[in-house]
């Protein structure tokens, strides 16, 4: 039977590669800061685990421990008084956009975020408001036209996904406290990745016990599945509730919680691992700046390379896949059409070697970025 469906697909696959159109970079997904595949060795600015925890931290495959513990150590990580684990973020944010509120209430969201990315409030009963980037007139514009609703949940991610700044969280508090609304942080880019210890976002900032909800993946936090909500303990027990036994941390094999605990373990040491990665992404910028690139301010270790209308920056892409270098494509309806843009995002396992390398070869293709 299979063989019938094979050929079908195989003459879709030629069909797109005959048209150009072939993505083959989009088949390479992995956490190392170099990955070997068909065409050789590739520095990955794409999907690196900004710690590379799955070359740093090892563990037993005996290791007992248990939904439990890992729930308390992300949220003493996060200076939370509660946690739930999932087995997706698809299932946390479903839970977070059903379970709470109903229909008389509003969901409050960035439409570039990767809250809406997941979809989790296309399924959500809540009535919903859409804000663009951290416009922080257009949050509080939305803050005003919630007021009908009963309650407001606003959600914000903590690092954007467009530029690396981290989000304006004491103005986000602030509009919060002003027009009543509960604050959920999306921590998937900053939990053990920023901050004194790994706390993230919320620890560059004083207001800590403003943000009510923490909600995450365990990408970067040493499991390849998994997720979790973390805040107010009524929140949580709240959930916990409403929550299917297959939605919940029982779900999550015992190997992937072994990994996220031993992670979570070494985390708060790898305070150098941290600074490193600021200053190889500084070195990294300060050397495309120099060649007339345009690279928005950053705070974090990701960051830009503007290129200008969607085409020109899919070319780039790819002819730098071909030379030996992973990045995202940031196009509509992300960003603007003339605001495309390269993502970059750099690791500890990145080298200056690797800088260097990666230099050089955006330096060959300097003619294909716009000019000034």
């Amino acid at each position: 039977m299979y063989a019938d469906i094979q050929n079908q697909l195989l003459k879709k696959l030629a069909a797109i590669n005959d048209a150009g159109l072939f993505n083959e970079d989009a088949t390479i997904m992995s956490d190392n800061a170099v990955v070997d595949s068909g065409r050789g060795r590739l520095l990955n600015f794409r999907t690196p685990d900004p710690l590379q925890l799955n070359q740093r931290v090892t563990f037993s495959s005996a290791c007992n421990a248990s939904e439990t513990t890992l729930e308390k150590k992300i949220a003493q990580l996060l200076d939370a008084e509660d946690c739930i684990l999932y087995s997706s973020p698809f299932e946390a944010n479903s839970a977070l956009a059903n379970k709470l509120f109903d229909r008389a209430d509003a969901l409050i969201y960035n439409s570039f975020g990767r809250f809406s990315l997941i979809g989790g409030p296309n399924f959500c009963r809540y009535t919903k408001y859409k804000y663009h980037g951290f416009d922080i007139d257009d949050i509080e514009k939305q803050l005003k036209l919630s007021q009908a609703q009963y309650n407001r949940m606003l959600i914000v991610d903590s690092v954007d996904i467009a530029t690396g700044n981290v989000v304006p969280l004491d103005r986000i508090i602030e509009l919060a406290e002003k027009y009543r609304a509960l604050v959920v942080v999306d921590q998937t880019l900053s939990a053990g990745i920023i901050g004194n210890g790994g706390c993230g976002i919320c620890s560059l900032f004083d207001n800590r016990s403003g943000v009510d909800i923490h909600t995450g993946s365990l990408q970067y936090l040493g499991s390849n599945s998994g997720a979790y909500i973390a805040g107010k303990r009524e929140i949580v027990d709240l959930l916990r509730q409403y929550t299917y036994s297959l939605q919940t941390s029982a779900s999550m094999i015992p190997s992937n919680i072994a990994a996220s605990v031993a992670a979570l373990d070494s985390i708060a040491e790898m305070n150098a691992e941290r600074q490193y990665i600021l200053q190889i992404t500084n070195y990294f910028i300060k050397k495309l700046y120099c060649m007339g690139l345009e690279i928005p301010p950053t705070q974090t270790s990701r960051f830009a390379v503007i290129t200008g209308e969607s085409n020109r920056t899919e070319a780039i892409a790819e002819t730098l896949y071909k030379k030996g270098v992973l990045v995202t494509a940031l196009t509509p309806p992300y960003v603007g059409k003339e605001q495309c843009r390269l993502v970059l995002n750099l690791s500890s396992g990145h080298t200056k070697d690797d800088v260097d390398k990666a230099s050089q070869i955006f330096e060959s293709i300097v003619p294909m970025f716009p000019k000034g």
